[in-house]
C-alpha cells in the first residue's frame, strides 16, 4: 500500500503537470476535478459549484514613437487596442483627474506606478487611494494607459516589471514596461505614439469545491489552500504544495468521527483579480461564520532548504496552547511572523481565529520565484510537506480533545 508521502508526491506531480492553473483554464478545471475525486475517496462529502469567469489570452504588445520601438507587455485581462494618439504622462492622481487625458495614451510613472493597484471590484482590501485612480481613469477616459514599473516588494518582487493593473473589470486598455524604458519615453511627451495590445477576454467556467467530514460536536475546523496559480506559472509552491497538504491531511483524517466538523476548501481564485472561489465561499457562509472554531490556511509551504512557519491570528489561549504543543512535537515546524497576503485574512475579516502555514523564507520566495515560470517542483521538499501534514493532523485532533470531544 502506498504511503501518505507517496500520495502527496503524486498529488504534487499531477498539479504541476498542467501548463498552469489560472482560473478559467483547462488546467484549473482539471485540478479542481482531481481534488474533488481524490478527497471523496478519503470519505469526505464533496460539493462542486460551477461558476462563470473570464479566461484571458494575449499576444504581443507594441509601442512605437519617433521611429523607435519600446518594449511593452499586455496588461493582464486588458482590452485590445490598435491606435495612434498623443503621449501624455501622469505621476500623480491629480494628473489623471483632468479631461486633458481624454483620448491620449497616458504613461503612468514615478510614485503613481510604485505599487500595484487593487482591482476595482475587489472586496477584501481596496483603499480609497486605489479607487480614486480607477475613478479618474474611467471618468476622464484616456485611450490607453502604459505603466512604467520597477519592483513591488509588497506584492511579488519576482516580477520585473510588474503589471500596475490586473483587472478584468477595468475597460481601459493597459500595458506595462520597465521603469528605465519609461524614463526614455518621457522625452516623447506630446508626440503621437502607436500602441497595439493583442489581448482577448473569453467567457469560461471554473469550479468551487468544498469537502466536508461531519463531526459529532458543534463547530467547524476549516482548512484552506488556494488551488489556482498565476497564468504562466506551474505554481509548485504557490500553491500546489498547499493543495497536496490538504489532501494529505484529508487522508490522515479519513477515520475521524468525533469533534468539530472538518471542512476542507481549495479556494479557487487567490491569484485571480476577482477572488471568485473566495467570494462564493463567503456568500455560502453568511450567518455561519461564528461556528468556525479555527481557520487554517496553507500557502507557499515546504520550500527546499527552509522550514515551515506557523503564525497566529486572534486565536484564543486554549487554541494557542494546543498548536504550540504540536509545534514543539514536530521538528519541521516553528513559529514565524504574521503575514496577511493570503486567504487566512478572510477569517480575520469575519472575526474568526486562524493560523497560517508557509515557508520560513517567504520573503525570498516572493522575491525570486512566486508568480513566475521558475516556481517548479524542484523547489518543493516533500518531506517538509509531509511533516506539515502530520502536524496539522495532530492540531485538528488535539483541538477536538481539548474541547472534550475527541
Amino acid at each position: 500500500m502506498a504511503s501518505v508521502k507517496e500520495h502527496i508526491g503524486d498529488h504534487l506531480r499531477e498539479l504541476v503537470s498542467y501548463p498552469d492553473r489560472h482560473v478559467g483554464s483547462p488546467g484549473n478545471r482539471a485540478a479542481t476535478a482531481m481534488f474533488a475525486e481524490r478527497i471523496k475517496g478519503f470519505g469526505f462529502d464533496v460539493r462542486r459549484t460551477s461558476f462563470e469567469c473570464i479566461e484571458w489570452e494575449y499576444g504581443d504588445a507594441l509601442l512605437a514613437v519617433g521611429g523607435e520601438h519600446v518594449e511593452v507587455f499586455a496588461g493582464p485581462y486588458s482590452l485590445a487596442c490598435d491606435l495612434d494618439a498623443p503621449l501624455l504622462t501622469a505621476s500623480s492622481v491629480e494628473e489623471l483627474e483632468t479631461d486633458g487625458v481624454r483620448g491620449a495614451v497616458v504613461l503612468i510613472h514615478g510614485e503613481l506606478a510604485a505599487k500595484q493597484f487593487m482591482p476595482k471590484n475587489f472586496t477584501f482590501y481596496n483603499p480609497e487611494s486605489h479607487r480614486r485612480v480607477i475613478r479618474a481613469m474611467e471618468e476622464h477616459a484616456p485611450a490607453a494607459v502604459v505603466a512604467a514599473t520597477g519592483r513591488d516588494p509588497g506584492m511579488v518582487g519576482s516580477q520585473y516589471p510588474f503589471p500596475l493593473f490586473e483587472d478584468g473589470d477595468l475597460d481601459i486598455p493597459n500595458a506595462y514596461m520597465r521603469d528605465v524604458d519609461g524614463e526614455r519615453l518621457l522625452a516623447h511627451v506630446g508626440d503621437r505614439v502607436h500602441l497595439r495590445i493583442d489581448s482577448r477576454r473569453i467567457p469560461s467556467t471554473a469550479e468551487h469545491v468544498v469537502a466536508t467530514l461531519t463531526g459529532h460536536s458543534p463547530g467547524r475546523i476549516v482548512l484552506t489552500a488556494h488551488i489556482d496559480s498565476r497564468k504562466g506559472s506551474p505554481g509548485a509552491l504557490d500553491n500546489a504544495s498547499g493543495v497536496a497538504a490538504l489532501l494529505g491531511v484529508a487522508e490522515l483524517l479519513s477515520e475521524y468521527n468525533e469533534g468539530p466538523t472538518i471542512e476542507i476548501v481549495p479556494f479557487n481564485g487567490e491569484d485571480n483579480y476577482a477572488n471568485p472561489g473566495e467570494m462564493i465561499w463567503v456568500a455560502e457562509n453568511t450567518g455561519r461564520f461564528d461556528d468556525i472554531v479555527l481557520g487554517i490556511n496553507i500557502d507557499d509551504l515546504g520550500q527546499r532548504g527552509t522550514t515551515n512557519h506557523v503564525s497566529f491570528y486572534d486565536c484564543p489561549p486554549e487554541t494557542e496552547v494546543v498548536v504550540r504543543k504540536m509545534i514543539d512535537a514536530h521538528p519541521v515546524m516553528s513559529e514565524g511572523p504574521r503575514w496577511f497576503q493570503s486567504d487566512h485574512a478572510i477569517f480575520g475579516l469575519y472575526g474568526r481565529p486562524a493560523i497560517a502555514l508557509t515557508t520560513s523564507d517567504i520573503a525570498g520566495f516572493m522575491a525570486e520565484y512566486a508568480h513566475s515560470e521558475r516556481d517548479t517542483l524542484e523547489l518543493v521538499d516533500v518531506d517538509l510537506v509531509v511533516g506539515a501534514v502530520r502536524f496539522l493532523h495532530d492540531v485538528v485532533t488535539g483541538i477536538a480533545r481539548s474541547r472534550g470531544m475527541g
